[in-house]
């Protein structure tokens, strides 16, 4: 008797049971309906692009310098030209050549940094040096505002002037001394045939192999000249 009870019973669930299955098994296509999760894709960020190059420092501050650039690495010669304003955070190392402790105007420096544009740029390290480059040899014309000279001897990143008559521009702050004992002098004590030494700025950059010398200006910061050793060359 209790086993016809549960045949019963197990009967009526499965009784119920069938209608629903057939429901579901009969369901329109249209009713049915499927949920599709679409997850939002975040925004790419924009790559950091290494970019080196070097040039002349126009402004700087403890935060930020800006460069006029003169020379680049070979896949960033886009720059050429431009004045670029690159950030200075604590990752900075900066490296300071022979006399410098700081970066002021005038001076050239390399940079190695890296930004999404070159409106974004942090340097990742920046090489000091002043503006300093080296010639010497005999003078030529002497005026008021400048002076040339035969050049025969140059720093190790001028030798383009070598062999060549170059002028140099004076303005208020060039030093002119005289011999060993280092007298104070004025471009009015220069004389042709002169053997001089001339310590200048340059708008160009002598490492840039396209740089054309004749084009640059060359301005002396100190010049120093020792009496008529010998005559002047004709070179044009």
């Amino acid at each position: 008797m209790r086993w016809k009870a549960f045949g019963i019973a197990v009967a009526a669930v499965l009784a119920a049971a069938l209608p629903i299955a057939a429901l579901a098994d009969n369901e329109p296509p249209s009713q049915i309906q499927t949920t599709t999760t679409t997850t939002p894709t975040a925004p790419t960020a924009a790559r950091a692009h290494a970019e080196f190059f070097a040039g002349s420092v126009t402004s700087a501050s403890s935060s930020s310098v800006s460069v006029d650039v003169l020379w680049t690495g070979k896949h960033d010669t886009q720059l050429l030209g431009q004045t670029l304003s690159v950030a200075i955070d604590s990752s900075t190392k900066i490296v300071y050549g022979k006399g410098q402790s700081s970066i002021d105007p005038g001076d050239l420096v390399g940079v190695g940094a890296l930004g999404a544009s070159t409106g974004s740029l942090t340097a990742r390290r920046i090489h000091v040096d002043c503006d300093c480059h080296f010639a010497a040899g005999t003078l030529g014309s002497v005026g008021s505002s400048s002076f040339a000279v035969n050049v025969s001897r140059t720093g190790p990143y001028d030798t383009v002037l070598n062999g060549n008559a170059v002028t140099f521009q004076v303005n208020g702050s060039t030093v002119f001394v005289q011999g060993k004992d280092k007298t104070a002098g004025a471009i009015s004590d220069l004389k042709t045939g002169e053997k001089v030494a001339v310590i200048f700025a340059s708008s160009g950059f002598f490492k840039d192999p396209n740089v054309n010398w004749q084009t640059a200006t060359f301005t002396a910061t100190h010049v120093r000249y020792a009496g008529d050793l010998q005559p002047a060359s004709t070179n044009p």
